[in-house]
């Protein structure tokens, strides 16, 4: 996929009403979901129902490779969902292209196992552990739901790499979603803030805008 030109971000956004908000606000965090899914809508519904749908779901239970696929071909169809669906094809392409551990095989090995078992031998046996594919290092490790804890305080880690909110979650990896972890500094690696400096054109530091927002009066 040829690059285009790197999306702006700053402190601010376009709430559904049309306002001005800051990011890292409550109403920046409450929208982040309802926000790009409204955007991809008016961008392109039946493009949108028909190819995007099926790839945000796939992405969203890890399935990279399916998630892909799906991109890509509604990317096709609509031109224009590319600055929305970028950061999710760049992590479906980093996931697919890491080589699976030894781990890695004997998980796949024993889910497949338990799949060809008949149902009521399953009544009588666990089922493997769910694990996923981290985003980041591209290995598995144990599901964490990406609402649940704070990565800051390491309560939603990934077990291997250690990077904050590993899941799959297409609302919180799209552009709204990384700024809003960006500007609330809610990761401590500095990875992630390399990593979205060099996917973004970032007009304003977050380091800056932390060291701004402290010193006014907390109203959120």
């Amino acid at each position: 996929m040829a690059e285009s030109a790197k999306v702006k971000i700053n402190t601010t956004f376009i709430a559904l009403n049309g306002s001005k908000e800051t990011r890292s606000k409550m109403e920046d965090f409450r929208t982040v979901c309802a926000r790009v899914f409204a955007r991809l809508k008016a961008l392109g519904e039946a493009s949108a129902d028909s190819f995007l749908i099926p790839g945000v779901n796939a992405y969203n239970q890890g399935d990279y490779e399916a998630a892909l696929s799906h991109f890509l071909r509604s990317l096709a169809q609509v031109p224009a969902f590319e600055d929305e669906i970028r950061p999710h094809i760049r992590i479906c392409e980093r996931v697919g292209r890491t080589v699976p551990s030894s781990d890695d095989n004997k998980y796949r090995a024993a889910v497949s196992k338990w799949d060809r078992l008949p149902f009521f031998v399953k009544w009588f046996r666990k089922s493997p552990q769910l694990r996923l594919r981290c985003k980041y290092c591209g290995h598995f490790t144990m599901y964490i739901d990406p609402n649940e804890g704070f990565a800051y305080m390491d309560g939603n880690n990934c077990q291997l790499c250690g990077r904050g909110y590993l899941m799959s979650d297409f609302a919180w990896d799209g552009i709204d979603g990384q700024a809003y972890i960006y500007y609330r500094n809610s990761v401590r690696e500095e990875e992630f803030y390399r990593e979205f400096e060099n996917q973004f054109e970032v007009e304003v530091d977050h380091k800056i805008f932390l060291s701004a927002s402290s010193k006014q009066p907390q109203g959120d």
